[in-house]
């Protein structure tokens, strides 16, 4: 390989590209040979002290043979590179250090630049894997790396000797606390060109105490947008909750500028953040945070457990979102970024607006819709309750299974429970059933309504009244307003005239109960008949109802209407005005006043039932039904 090779492939400098030709070294075999002779080039014309570092550095990175021609004896001597002794005797903590190092400044490349390193690489970016593949390969050259481009090789060389450097520091040192030291060091100056690092912030590894350092930094945001961040958003404990107008005038932006600008930051957040994911912060050990549980729950304590370790004043809101960013690739985070960070000036509609951030392992999430569940509470809380109604929890939060895994009930029932405590203020009852209580206010006819029931009877408007009171002691109503309140519409029926009330439903529940008057029976029990009947069997059928009435009290009742609904015929038949179309008047009119008697005349001379139905039907004119009816009533004659 010539000189020349190397200064194509950009491996040597211009100056010392020009210092090996002005001095007739040629090929990277002269190099070296020079260099086993003279241990040094700082003797050759124009070559400074960094010049003769990077010819031996050269020299160093190609394995080769030569004769020792200093001892004469053509012993054959095989010159290593330095690096594969340097790699091969690194510590647990050093390589762990380095391969997070590599790890960090691969995914700072470009899209091109690092899909062709980790393709190089097959995916591996371990610091032996590294050296194998790039650093002690004699003939590697970012040229050769499948589709890069020449825009490239720059980024890629600066990219190999900064991991070069690093490692070089990196073994020249076993304390662990300088080493985490170092890596944090090249990473920060490295992502955010930082110069001055506090020593906390680089021996600490706490992303807490890195997050407030970035902040203040403006390493995140430039300075305008760092300061629209802290106002806008809850990053600290008992903030100012800032209008846009008032956060426009301090920035001496527009509102409509500043907004743009929040939403913007609130986008790019967690991109920014991810930054943290480089440090290797113990939670367990500091916090006592398990990260091996289905949900890390962040309560006030441990908010205050944190700023109090890493003097910072983050809210609990904050706090939530740095874990969740950090430990996002177990975690999933449940809760509206808009809703818990932003101050809440309005609400969204058609959705659960939320107070609080929840971290939940992913396995659950995927199996267990928790947004739906809160949507689904929320409309149901937000809808009027007219009665209050609950479910069984279990049974509830299994509508919500995504793939109808219930294997899975078991570990979501806790986080359910703990969502819907902290954003609906609701507790589960002792058989674990979630109730839904009534929203609206108590009707005034729900008084008396409440008070029949405990009743159980009928009763007169003075008992409903006292049982009003006896319930409700504070209510403020009385006797008159209990009567008004009692409506047919509301479900009270009166029974009678005598201000006597039950309750509609009782029909259908209690045997023999009928509500209404003596008319409203009537005119319902002759919508049934196709014929007037006679007033002892009208009398039969409300006595059930009614036991005191009688059939004459009945007649006279219904002839003392004034609306003219009810017809009266001979022989005391009663009919409804609204059939008359449909009755045979005439032959009521015919009926003679001793027909009862005449009938049971001939039963007496022991004419049979159809016998005396013939007789009626031929001499009367009457319908074969209608003759029956007569003779089923042959005991109101007798």
């Amino acid at each position: 390989m010539t000189i020349e090779d190397l200064f194509r492939e950009e491996t040597i400098s211009v100056r010392a590209y020009h210092i090996c030709n002005q001095n007739n070294i040629n090929t990277v075999k002269a190099l070296k040979d020079f260099y086993i002779k003279h241990k040094s080039f700082e003797h050759l014309k124009n070559c400074g002290k960094k010049s003769n570092e990077e010819l031996i550095q050269i020299c160093q990175n190609y394995h080769f043979k030569v004769v020792d021609s200093l001892n004469n004896n053509h012993q054959e001597t095989i010159f290593k590179n330095p690096l594969k002794d340097i790699i091969t005797n690194l510590t647990r903590v050093q390589r762990d250090i380095i391969n997070s190092f590599i790890l960090v400044n691969t995914n700072s490349l470009t899209v091109r630049s690092k899909n062709a390193i980790s393709r190089h690489l097959n995916g591996n970016l371990k610091v032996k894997n590294f050296a194998e593949k790039i650093l002690l390969l004699e003939n590697f050259s970012p040229k050769k790396l499948k589709n890069i481009g020449v825009k490239c090789i720059p980024e890629i060389n600066i990219y190999i000797t900064i991991i070069k450097d690093f490692l070089n520091e990196v073994s020249q040192s076993t304390n662990e606390k300088y080493l985490i030291s170092l890596k944090n060091n090249f990473l920060i100056q490295r992502t955010f060109s930082i110069t001055k690092i506090p020593n906390k912030v680089l021996e600490s590894e706490s992303i807490f105490l890195l997050t407030d350092f970035l902040l203040d930094q403006n390493a995140l945001f430039d300075e305008t947008q760092t300061i629209i961040v802290k106002k806008a958003f809850k990053i600290y404990q008992k903030q100012k909750e800032l209008t846009l107008d008032k956060i426009a005038d301090e920035v001496k932006l527009t509102r409509e500028r500043v907004r743009q600008i929040r939403v913007m930051c609130l986008d790019e957040l967690f991109e920014k953040l991810s930054f943290i994911k480089n440090f290797n912060d113990d939670l367990f050990q500091k916090y006592n945070i398990d990260t091996n549980s289905e949900q890390i729950e962040i309560n006030q304590e441990l908010v205050d457990n944190i700023n109090i370790t890493n003097l910072t004043y983050f809210s609990r809101e904050f706090v939530t979102y740095i874990l969740y960013v950090y430990l996002s690739e177990k975690f999933s985070l449940i809760g509206e970024i808009e809703d818990v960070l932003q101050p809440r000036y309005f609400n969204a509609r058609n959705r659960h607006n939320w107070k609080n951030f929840y971290l939940i392992e992913k396995d659950i999430i995927k199996e267990i819709d928790f947004i739906a569940l809160a949507n689904d509470i929320d409309n149901r809380i937000s809808d009027r309750i007219i009665e209050t109604y609950s479910f069984n929890f279990k049974s509830y939060l299994s509508k919500f299974l995504i793939n109808n895994n219930y294997d899975f009930l078991d570990s979501a029932f806790p986080i359910g429970e703990k969502i819907i405590n902290e954003e609906f203020e609701l507790y589960l009852d002792l058989d674990e059933n979630l109730i839904f209580k009534r929203n609206t206010k108590k009707q005034a006819h729900e008084y008396p309504y409440e008070a029949l029931e405990h009743l159980g009877k009928p009763s007169k408007v003075k008992e409903i009244f006292e049982k009003v009171l006896e319930l409700y002691p504070n209510y403020d109503t009385d006797e008159a307003k209990i009567r008004v309140s009692m409506k047919r519409k509301n479900g009270f029926v009166p029974i009678g005239r005598k201000s006597v009330f039950g309750l509609k439903k009782w029909e259908n529940e209690i045997e023999n109960f009928r509500g209404g008057t003596i008319r409203e029976i009537t005119r319902d029990y002759l919508h049934t008949k196709q014929s007037p009947i006679h007033i002892q069997e009208l009398a039969d059928h409300i006595s059930k109802f009614r036991p005191k009435t009688y059939s004459r009290s009945i007649l006279d009742n219904l002839k003392a209407d004034e609306s003219g609904e009810f017809i009266f015929l001979k022989q005391s038949f009663v009919g409804l005005s609204t059939k008359i179309n449909i009755y045979n008047l005439v032959k009521y009119k015919t009926l003679p006043t001793q027909l009862g008697k005449k009938i049971i005349l001939l039963n007496k001379k022991g004419l049979s039932i159809n016998e005396i139905v013939l007789f009626l039907k031929n001499t009367y004119e009457l319908e074969q039904n209608e003759s029956y009816n007569i003779i089923k009533n042959l005991k109101y004659f007798q």
